[in-house]
């Protein structure tokens, strides 16, 4: 037999990852980002799990985390600078249909970034 499907996921995980993206915004404003193509990846999908997950609460559950969410995102925006396609790959964005409209986190970079970023990140395709 198998086993049922997980439940929704716990109101407390998505303010979590909204702190986690809240912190990253904050910490792009204050300092140069200084890791790699994997890392930025790892980093921008926070926003997408948040994206996901959304739906499943509303905006008096989430509490004060609906207001943080709305911030972070500004000053990621501000911290960071459209990119010309989606980090993970064309193929990637095509497959799970990501838009710059409507998963603009995958088509932006670090303001402040890093040679070894810059670098992976010019051989995006």
């Amino acid at each position: 037999m198998a086993p049922p499907p997980p439940g929704p996921p716990d109101v407390e995980e998505l303010r979590d990852l909204i702190d986690q993206w809240s912190t990253l915004g904050a910490d792009l404003e204050r300092k140069e980002y200084t890791f790699d193509l994997d890392n930025w990846r790892n980093d921008v999908d926070v926003r997408q799990l948040i994206l996901e997950a959304l739906p499943m609460f509303s905006r008096e559950e989430l509490g004060d985390h609906a207001l943080k969410l709305d911030d972070a995102d500004k000053v990621f925006m501000a911290a960071t600078r459209p990119f010309r396609r989606c980090v993970w790959g064309a193929g990637t964005a095509k497959r799970e249909k990501w838009t710059p409209q409507a998963n603009w986190w995958y088509f932006r970079t670090p303001i402040r970034s890093n040679a070894q970023l810059e670098d992976e990140l010019a051989t995006v395709r």
